[in-house]
């Protein structure tokens, strides 16, 4: 499996959120990167499963699993 991320929202220069993409193959990967308009992805080694996670406790936490209370508040 071949995953990327991009990293969104920042207050103070510190990014809070993450987008992870998952790709079977990497000619996959490199198509979807050729067709970027920005530069925003990058190679992804932190082993997540596909999704939208934000960072909570210094920890990356898939936003599905967080409580919408919780999530508001980071």
């Amino acid at each position: 499996m071949f995953t990327i991320e991009k990293h969104t929202g920042s207050f103070g220069g510190a990014k809070f959120r993450m987008q992870i993409k998952a790709f079977k193959t990497s000619d996959a990967m490199h198509a979807f990167l050729s067709s970027q308009y920005d530069n925003n992805w990058s190679e992804s080694r932190k082993g997540l499963k596909a999704g939208m996670y934000a960072i909570a406790g210094g920890a990356w936490h898939n936003v599905k699993s967080l409580d919408a209370l919780v999530l508001a508040h980071i």
